[in-house]
């Protein structure tokens, strides 16, 4: 059972080959890297969404297969210039709403350890639960920009990524790996 949406209807006024003449001192974004990642953001969102619809084993699979392409999307995008301090404003109680829900859903394979726990006597520790949430709402906020601005969107997906979600994606692409490792033994 698949559980990714398809196309977003309003990439499609985005046209890559009418990109504006750059003004002195504005950057402006590559229009179909943004519109890849603004389609891998919904798809993310929308697999994040419908978790409770699909069976534990393809959720994760599916989320497995996506997050790899988002991080080259995200990537893609260049790196966040001149930005100010990451801050979104948050709605807590959704965040751990959501939070709560993956935790329970995933169960034990939910709890990792860090690869790098180098500190003697001192374990670290992850969840995918908290990955897959903080990267949802950093998505989300710029999908919510991208009907007004797509270059801010984009912006919005770099600035967050480096100061937020990059360390979430990583462990999540490696906790993901390890799952499908052991799935297809």
């Amino acid at each position: 059972m698949t559980c990714v949406v398809g196309k977003l209807d309003f990439l499609t006024t985005l046209n890559p080959t009418e990109q504006p003449v750059p003004e002195m001192g504005k950057v402006y974004m590559n229009v179909e890297m943004t519109q890849q990642m603004a389609q891998l953001a919904s798809n993310f969102c929308a697999l994040v969404e419908r978790f409770e619809d699909c069976q534990l084993e393809s959720w994760l699979e599916e989320m497995a297969d996506l997050l790899p392409r988002l991080h080259t999307a995200v990537s893609g995008l260049g790196h966040a210039d001149s930005m100010s301090v990451y801050e979104h404003s948050t709605d807590y109680d959704a965040r751990f709403n959501l939070f709560t829900q993956l935790y329970s859903v995933l169960g034990e394979r939910n709890g990792y350890n860090y690869e790098y726990d180098g500190i003697e006597g001192q374990r670290l520790s992850g969840t995918l639960a908290d990955d897959i949430t903080d990267i949802y709402f950093d998505l989300k906020h710029g999908l919510h920009l991208l009907d007004k601005n797509p270059t801010q969107a984009a912006r919005d997906w770099q600035h967050s990524y480096e100061f937020h979600w990059r360390h979430h994606l990583v462990d999540a692409e490696r906790q993901l790996g390890q799952i499908e490792t052991r799935t297809s033994h």
